[in-house]
């Protein structure tokens, strides 16, 4: 093994080696440098993306919500268990709202006032604004119905509009806050009250629908309860994630793994330039198996400094990008405004790795065309 790593030392990283030979290394290792820096950076944007796109979904209301396995609504105290000791209690009703220009059908979440700001989403509100008969409301809501703080609408109650003559069909709300979650959808749908409020109005004092939890890492809930994640509830929406992941990763792994395929051509011009010095070895009684050596060792050095300065290169691009935002998206489709990038130190790593092992495949299937040569044909050709 010293032979061969001080042979590759002689041979490869000599002071006199020709120009050609030098530009071939260094092009081989900025084709595997852009080879694998593209997959890095697609690959922390998937990471990116998704990352982003739960943390905006947890942050709208929590992580994931604790529900009873068969009742819709129960009562908050009924239940000493432990694992709702730190959670926040909340109730969900569907209604209906109508502005002086439009109605729209809506979610109406409420948690406790004290609570609030429990929720990422209203970290720098005001909760003493949100009083008795007052709600909080989306932009895209806003935007619909001309809406603006200070703004009364009315709220209907579902279940009690059949009966005209009941008082306690609708009653007015004033407009306290209107919040921003660069999901419009959401923002078109859900408003947020406070739990007693929501109780009066539909007479349940001491109902909730559950629980919301914030943190991700919580205990596995028992019977008779059920825990549903963000990535239960948008399910939709993470499955067209991994659909749209799978295709791009084969797309650009392929492109990495050609870039690869460079080295044999480089292979093959490092043999050209060093075939004299190989000869002048093997007359001297250098194997097969040593020459084969040197080959695979200078293959897998070059692919490992080639896949380094590509991940580092990709880690400049990646922090480049998060921090201004180059490259921005739709975020009306694509819920965030620009394109996130995470970059993963071991997704990072284990590319090095694969790198050096595909390396060392690609030179060992092919090296027997260095390693058995005839030095009477090279002296011949001299």
């Amino acid at each position: 093994m010293k032979l061969v790593l001080f042979l590759i030392k002689k041979l490869f990283i000599s002071k006199n080696s020709s120009l050609v030979f030098r530009l071939t290394n260094l092009v081989t290792i900025i084709s595997l440098s852009l080879g694998v820096a593209s997959l890095n950076i697609v690959m922390s944007s998937i990471d990116g993306f998704e990352s982003e796109i739960s943390k905006k979904l947890s942050n709208l209301n929590g992580y994931s919500t604790i529900n009873h396995l068969f009742e819709d609504e129960i009562i908050e105290n009924e239940f000493d268990q432990q694992f709702i000791s730190d959670k926040v209690p909340y109730l969900e009703k569907i209604a209906l709202l109508k502005s002086k220009n439009d109605s729209q059908s809506i979610i109406i979440n409420a948690y406790p006032i004290n609570d609030f700001n429990k929720i990422r989403l209203f970290n720098s509100f005001d909760t003493n604004k949100i009083k008795n008969e007052s709600i909080v409301i989306g932009k895209r809501l806003a935007d619909n119905l001309n809406l603006k703080l200070g703004d009364q609408v009315v709220i209907f109650n579902p279940k009690k509009l059949e009966n005209f003559s009941n008082q306690n069909r609708y009653d007015f709300f004033t407009v306290a806050h209107i919040y921003n979650s660069g999901i419009p959808e959401f923002e078109e749908r859900n408003i947020f009250t406070s739990l007693e409020n929501l109780q009066k109005y539909y007479g349940i004092e001491n109902y909730i629908s559950g629980w919301v939890s914030i943190d991700p890492n919580d205990d596995i809930i028992d019977y008779p309860f059920y825990q549903m994640t963000i990535y239960d509830k948008y399910s939709s929406l993470f499955e067209w994630i991994n659909t749209q992941k799978w295709p791009i990763l084969f797309i650009f792994s392929l492109i990495a793994v050609v870039s690869f395929f460079g080295l044999l051509s480089s292979l093959s011009i490092l043999f050209d330039e060093k075939k004299m010095d190989f000869t002048i070895l093997k007359i001297y009684g250098l194997s097969h198996k040593s020459i084969s050596k040197i080959f695979i060792f200078q293959s897998m050095i070059l692919a490992s400094i080639g896949s380094t300065i590509g991940i580092l290169f990709s880690y400049f691009l990646i922090q480049l990008q998060n921090e201004f935002k180059l490259i921005s998206i739709e975020q009306n489709i694509y819920f965030v405004d620009y394109l996130p990038m995470e970059f993963n130190f071991s997704n990072s790593l284990l590319i090095i790795i694969i790198s050096v092992i595909l390396s060392f495949i690609i030179s060992a299937s092919s090296v027997k065309r260095f390693a058995y040569f005839s030095p009477m044909n090279v002296l011949r050709t001299k």
